[in-house]
């Protein structure tokens, strides 16, 4: 049996619905949303409740409705309004008005009636639009609170500037209120604590100090669970979703290991932010460091694949065959359980990502394909059977004072027929079948001149043989000259993979590597 936990952002439903031409959201649209995800590989389900606001009708903190009913009264909207969030946040308070409820109450109950675990997401310093003075997406205290920000003690000068320093009494006071309100409100099985939106939530400079503090604070969390397992009589989960690597965590102020020390966290999450999935987080490691302890590991996916940050080019969408790498290299590491964040529907097929051969690898945009991945990622054994591209990402977060991490772009030379040295790269592909077929795909770049077969390539110690030069399926980055690379599949082919690359002669830049692992040779 699979195990999927699936994260619903606060917007994404009445987003894509109001784009899909909805006037109105019923209550046969709201379940039917929920029950298309019955009989998937998805155990657990993650509601998010807001981002910097409610999302729901809250009576302790002002709610997007509140917000949409200002902004008409102020003038700065009406009820024609076209903009795509203010006309969204129509649908949200039509059907809270249609109904006496809202979307997530409804989400929460038919979770339960199909025996999918109901989760309340909080976002726990959301800033989209923090740039803006008067978002309709901010909260009031955020509004109120906007310079109580991790660099209070000069002017904010980039997006993460503006996230809210929990340093401040009145930050943590704040969502201690949003938490113990939605427990409240909501009869859940767990609720999560989202810091990824954002970890960067302590002063600069302080992030030491904050340890204490995000300490204390999380064992407040804990005692407002516990008041809500007494008022619903069961129990209720906390997870937390955290960085890539324990040092990076730990780093910016959030001590797992006190959390798991003490018993207060169920479950972690590992994950990247949003740019890309990250195809090199230690999976093993955590699994190592929370050894014996009662502790649900969960490795995040984004819906987004790249090899580096390259700003200026457009973001790329994970395909079939990448997301199923991801999730089956996860498996092997250890992780308990593939948590999707982004991986939302969509109500429209497209044939944008369609191959010349018919071949759609649009996942969350054509309705069979993003079934049939509901139903395959949770297991480990039916990932390792598919055609999968097991891609070097990089990570999107960074730590002061830890190294970034990032394998990509490397230079590479030669002189003389000779490489100057060899650059390495580790993907991580767990198990592949004698049966199956292993290629190495190198992007290059165009503005250097060199011969394909001065490209030398070695998969774990054994040379790889130039087969063609050809682009993969939905290539990242389309400026690059693309070459394929035959591996030997001996039948021992091993689940942590090294690829050396050099170049005999002359000069380069390596943008893109994979090991394709395709159909039965």
């Amino acid at each position: 049996m699979g195990k999927i936990f699936f994260n619903e952002d606060p917007n994404h439903f009445v987003f894509s619905r109001k784009a899909a031409g909805y006037e109105r959201i019923t209550m046969e649209d709201a379940k039917n949303f929920i029950l298309q995800y019955k009989d998937t590989q998805i155990t657990d389900f993650f509601v998010c409740l807001g981002a910097s606001g409610a999302w729901y009708d809250s009576q302790k903190t002002d709610n997007i409705m509140q917000n949409y009913r200002r902004w008409i009264e102020q003038g700065k909207t009406d009820e024609n309004e076209t903009n795509i969030i203010v006309s969204s946040v129509r649908l949200v308070e039509n059907f809270y008005r249609d109904y006496g409820t809202s979307l997530q109450a409804v989400w929460v109950d038919t979770l339960r009636e199909i025996g999918i675990h109901p989760w309340i997401s909080i976002r726990m310093n959301d800033i989209h639009e923090a740039g803006e003075e008067d978002s309709i997406l901010h909260s009031g205290f955020f509004r109120k609170n906007r310079y109580k920000n991790r660099v209070s003690h000069r002017e904010p000068a980039g997006y993460y500037d503006y996230a809210l320093d929990y340093m401040f009494d009145e930050v943590r006071e704040h969502y201690l209120t949003v938490i113990g309100e939605a427990l409240e409100r909501f009869n859940a099985h767990g609720i999560e604590l989202d810091f990824m939106r954002e970890i960067y939530s302590i002063g600069i400079g302080r992030e030491y100090e904050g340890i204490a503090v995000i300490n204390a604070f999380m064992r407040s969390v804990h005692a407002l669970v516990k008041k809500a397992e007494a008022h619903w009589e069961h129990e209720i989960q906390i997870a937390v979703r955290l960085p890539d690597t324990p040092e990076k965590a730990l780093r910016l102020g959030f001590d797992f290991f006190d959390w798991v020390e003490s018993g207060i966290v169920n479950c972690i999450v590992v994950t990247p932010r949003w740019a890309s999935s990250d195809n090199h987080m230690p999976i093993d490691m955590w699994k190592k460091i929370l050894k014996g302890k009662n502790i649900t590991l969960a490795a995040g996916q984004e819906i987004l694949i790249g090899a580096y940050n390259r700003r200026g080019f457009p973001f790329r969408y994970n395909t079939y065959e990448t997301a199923i790498a991801t999730a089956c290299a996860h498996h092997f590491q250890g992780a308990d359980a593939i948590y999707l964040f982004n991986y939302m529907d969509a109500l429209q097929k497209s044939d944008s990502l369609k191959t010349d051969d018919g071949r759609d690898f649009s996942l969350c945009l054509d309705r069979d394909i993003y079934r049939k991945f509901l139903r395959t990622a949770g297991d480990y054994d039916l990932c390792a059977a598919e055609h999968r591209r097991h891609l070097v990402t990089y990570n999107d977060v960074e730590a002061i004072g830890v190294p970034a991490r990032r394998q990509l772009p490397i230079r590479l030379s030669g002189r003389k027929e000779n490489p100057t040295g060899f650059s390495a790269l580790r993907i991580a592909t767990g198990k592949i079948a004698p049966s199956q077929r292993i290629s190495v795909i190198l992007g290059f770049s165009y503005e250097a001149s060199f011969s394909a077969e001065d490209i030398r390539v070695y998969l774990n110690a054994k040379s790889c043989r130039f087969i063609c030069e050809e682009a993969p399926h939905d290539q990242q980055y389309p400026d690059m000259r693309y070459l394929r690379f035959e591996a030997e599949n001996n039948g021992n082919a091993v689940p942590v993979s090294v690829i050396e690359v050099g170049l005999r002669e002359g000069r380069t830049e390596l943008h893109w590597a994979e090991i394709e692992i395709g159909e039965e040779i």
